[in-house]
């Protein structure tokens, strides 16, 4: 039998796993003050290829990043999903507190003092606007400048109030991305924020050819406290009922037996598969 320290220290000693492909990036400071940091993965054949790729942008990189390489990398080899340049933004604060901080204050559309993670991090809720604005004037200029991305269009993946955050940019920043995965939306922040806003743009002028897929767990309707198969699919119809031939509802879909933590990769696999099937 192995000698039980030494072979603690052996395995202590070997390199690292790391991703293929992939490279983390610290961005300036933005306008908001905020310094974002960058997981960046080119797909299998990018550096020998002179072609242009899609931009997937995901949130909550720390989780959706590496889940994402490996399911796109994939689904591309099996040729179920076109390959794509993967985007994680992330935040140099790696703790639990900076994780609630950082989403608290980006991802949620407007302020609101109570709910969520509590008090201390609803304080800086209501940042989304300038999340948007690090997008438009930081991170994709910094992206499209360094890697062989297709010029305005981009993709956009949230879960939770990043899938708020996703829904809301839609309506909010049409120019901004154009194929979105929204994964169990906070869509009861600040009383049905998102839905007055769905109401409000009503007729407002989107890309060409928009597409939005939305996925929730079945086990994430909790009587009592948040509906959110019931508010995704009142969200989802009322985007379908617009009619609108530059919008497509991909599909809402609710999937048995997924709570709200574990939701996200099938979300994601399928979510993949229906916005960037190969060919495209």
């Amino acid at each position: 039998m192995p000698n039980v320290l030494m072979l603690a220290a052996a395995l202590a000693a070997q390199d690292p796993v790391a991703l293929p492909d992939s490279a983390v990036i610290d961005l300036a400071p933005a306008a908001n003050g905020v310094a974002y940091q960058l997981y960046v993965h080119t797909p299998p054949g990018y550096a020998e290829s002179i072609r242009d790729y899609p931009a997937i942008y995901l949130l909550d990189a720390e989780y959706s990043f590496p889940l994402a390489v490996a399911i796109a990398d994939h689904l591309t080899a099996r040729g179920q999903m076109t390959p794509a340049v993967l985007v994680g933004v992330a935040y140099p604060d790696k703790t639990v507190r900076g994780y609630r901080a950082n989403r608290s204050r980006d991802y949620t559309p407007t302020h609101v003092p109570d709910g969520g993670y509590g008090p201390e991090f609803q304080a800086e809720s209501g940042g989304a606007a300038a999340f948007r604005d690090a997008f438009a004037d930081a991170i994709i200029p910094f992206v499209e400048e360094r890697y062989r991305v297709v010029a305005n269009t981009r993709g956009l993946v949230g879960h939770s109030y990043g899938g708020v955050f996703a829904a809301t940019t839609l309506l909010s920043r049409p120019d901004l991305f154009d194929r979105i995965i929204s994964v169990s939306p906070s869509l009861w922040y600040d009383d049905g924020y998102a839905f007055a806003l769905e109401a409000e743009t009503r007729g407002d002028a989107l890309g060409d050819d928009t597409r939005i897929y939305f996925a929730v767990g079945s086990f994430e309707e909790q009587q009592g406290v948040h509906l959110m198969v019931s508010e995704m699919r009142r969200f989802a119809d009322a985007l379908d009922a617009r009619d609108d031939p530059r919008l497509t509802v991909a599909g809402a879909d609710i999937f048995d037996n997924e709570t709200h933590a574990s939701i996200f990769p099938t979300a994601l696999s399928t979510g993949l598969r229906k916005l960037y099937p190969p060919g495209e």
